[in-house]
């Protein structure tokens, strides 16, 4: 079982939603750390929430700018957002800046894909058609995930799948799971190391992650790795 790495982005307009996740994101680390979208060598320490304001401690010698847009990091998550009416005040001994939240912000959830590997089957497949070919290129199919699938090929595949090709509307039969039209990119192709024992037909591995998923899609494709991890993985 392997896993990857993707990332969704929505417009949020919520103060007081900013102003919690922040909160978390600081109770998730002992010293949050904000970087200047505009300057990434311009950071701050989160010093404290203020109902919907915040109090930052610049790092080094920092020119007051505001309004302000900054990067927060958490486990799961990153946000971009804004402080505007900006002042200098004294905490301590040291110049902290306090600001007022913009409501508006952008939310980055960085999801988990598992990846599965599958065994081998003549109905696990993508067949891709390409302009002035008859017969359809079929690939095998190795590892499945909701981010992305690879796949074997039958000997050298065509020229046209080189890094970076889209195909849309392509076909990928999961068997008993489902067939379903799907938009790709192919990421990486390579020679196999070894000759696969039992196929050694088989002679490339391609990688392909898939393009514009609906939600719907999504979460069908999620059902379908986790369904292939306990019947095909776990029962090993």
């Amino acid at each position: 079982m392997m896993n990857s790495e993707s990332e969704s982005s929505s417009l949020r307009e919520d103060r007081f939603e900013l102003a919690s996740i922040l909160r978390t994101f600081q109770k998730q680390q002992q010293t949050l750390v904000l970087a200047a979208l505009d300057d990434d060598k311009q950071n701050f320490t989160l010093v404290k929430m203020e109902g919907s304001r915040i109090r930052l401690l610049p790092h080094g010698n920092s020119l007051l700018t505001s309004p302000l847009t900054l990067v927060a990091e958490g486990s799961e998550a990153k946000i971009i957002f804004s402080i505007t009416n900006i002042v200098i005040v004294e905490q301590h001994g040291q110049q902290q800046w306090l600001g007022e939240l913009v409501p508006t912000f952008s939310y980055i959830q960085r999801r988990l894909n598992l990846r599965v590997p599958v065994p081998l089957r003549q109905a696990f497949s993508i067949a891709i058609h390409l302009p002035g070919h008859v017969e359809l290129h079929r690939f095998f199919v190795d590892n499945f995930s909701t981010g992305g699938i690879g796949l074997f090929s039958r000997g050298i595949p065509n020229l046209a799948f080189k890094q970076g090709a889209i195909f849309k509307k392509v076909d990928l039969n999961l068997g008993e799971y489902g067939q379903y039209k799907v938009n790709v990119e192919v990421i990486s192709l390579a020679p196999l190391d070894e000759p696969l024992v039992d196929h050694p037909e088989l002679t490339h591995r391609i990688s392909m992650r898939f393009l514009n998923l609906s939600l719907i899609t999504q979460r069908t494709f999620n059902k379908i790795a986790y369904t292939f991890e306990v019947n095909f993985n776990r029962k090993r």
